[in-house]
């Protein structure tokens, strides 16, 4: 057999051997990337902690992460991830489903065979979108918070402390009211799904209205401002994110009322103004830590990418927050200060890097006590 012809076979087993194998031939070719994709703006108080874990797990694991972030324009994210998909620059694509797009983006990644993987925001029941891997071959998974849950944690910590403090019976029964996102957004719609069902579990407990703020503090103080006159007696506030309640806390000092004495509000998201005032009294409770979703998508985005499928697990997952309140803020805040970015070493999350662990632990509560042994 003459050279170049033994040549030329060893060159067509490298091909067929790096094709085989997924993601060999690319780590050999170049750095994998990921676009990861947000609505809201680079400075956002929940986003801008998101990306950051996920910038953190991207470095931990050697990968190229670029961040685009659609300052709440629908046609300008859907635009971004044309340009992404189509570029071949990224391997994969991480976004949430933003004011329903979320088909249209999954049309984009199955036009240009590029995987994609659903974070934060996933489907409504009514979208009727099934799981990954089914309709749309390249939406490789989905990780998204249990928001329901999370609705229910902030109710259920707004109404225990709300009966110690005032009371309430079948007959005077505790007055509620709820400030909400996005009315028809996927967060705003769970949260508000698990606030309404805890308040069934308490006969004492009334629900007088929610209203939609648009995740906005600026109309969470025009709504609650308006509720007040409407329900003078109210006493709990539920808010369905610490910014907007931060409005609230406004509005109800402008109404001569005192946040954290006269009522009592709660917000979810872990935001920094949210943890500020939970530590000051004003606010009672918030519910988060979901921004580390941004480092465990990355995770699964690099795992998959070295071809340790996490489909063989699952395809949809659910993460669940935790709740902070005025009450237990002494015992966590040491631990929730060192909540930073580099104080998490995302490869001990991976399978492909820790072949001996059997599935992952996305526990918020786990990455709180692994802190707290530190220090």
């Amino acid at each position: 057999m003459r050279r170049n012809d033994i040549f030329l076979i060893f060159l067509l087993w490298v091909c067929w051997l790096g094709g085989g194998l997924p993601g060999l031939a690319h780590a050999q070719s170049k750095q994998p990337a990921i676009a990861l994709f947000t609505h809201r703006w680079e400075q956002d108080a929940f986003w801008g902690r998101y990306v950051g874990f996920a910038e953190k797990a991207a470095k931990d694991f050697n990968l190229r992460l670029k961040a685009h972030y659609a300052q709440n324009n629908l046609p300008r994210m859907r635009q971004q991830i044309e340009q992404a998909a189509s570029s071949g620059e990224f391997d994969l694509l991480i976004f949430p489903n933003f004011k329903h797009g979320g088909r249209s983006f999954l049309e984009i990644a199955e036009r240009y065979q590029v995987p994609a993987f659903m974070v934060n925001q996933g489907f409504t029941e009514t979208e009727k979108m099934g799981q990954p891997r089914q309709e749309f071959s390249y939406w490789i998974g989905e990780l998204l918070p249990d928001e329901s849950e999370a609705g229910e944690l902030l109710a259920k910590s707004l109404i225990e402390e709300g009966k110690q403090r005032f009371g309430g019976s079948v007959e005077q029964p505790l007055e509620v009211v709820g400030i909400t996102g996005i009315v028809s957004g996927y967060a705003a719609l769970e949260r508000v799904r698990g606030l309404e069902r805890m308040a069934q579990r308490y006969l004492e407990v009334r629900i007088r209205q929610i209203v939609p703020a648009n995740w906005q503090e600026s109309e969470a103080a025009q709504g609650f401002a308006i509720l007040h006159r409407r329900y003078p007696k109210v006493q709990l506030v539920w808010c369905a994110s610490d910014v907007m309640a931060q409005g609230v806390i406004a509005a109800a000092r402008a109404q001569g009322l005192t946040p954290g004495k006269d009522v009592l509000i709660g917000g979810v998201d872990w935001a920094e103004v949210g943890l500020q005032a939970v530590a000051s009294g004003t606010q009672w409770a918030s519910v988060g830590g979901h921004f580390l979703e941004g480092g465990w998508s990355v995770v699964l985005a690099f795992d998959y990418l070295q071809g340790r499928d996490f489909g063989k697990l699952h395809v949809s997952w659910r993460t669940r927050m935790e709740a902070v309140s005025v009450e237990n803020w002494e015992a966590v805040s040491p631990a929730l200060e060192q909540l930073r970015p580099e104080q998490i070493d995302f490869r001990k999350y991976s399978r492909h890097l820790n072949p001996e662990k059997v599935s992952y632990d996305f526990r918020v509560d786990a990455v709180l006590e692994q802190i707290q042994s530190k220090s």
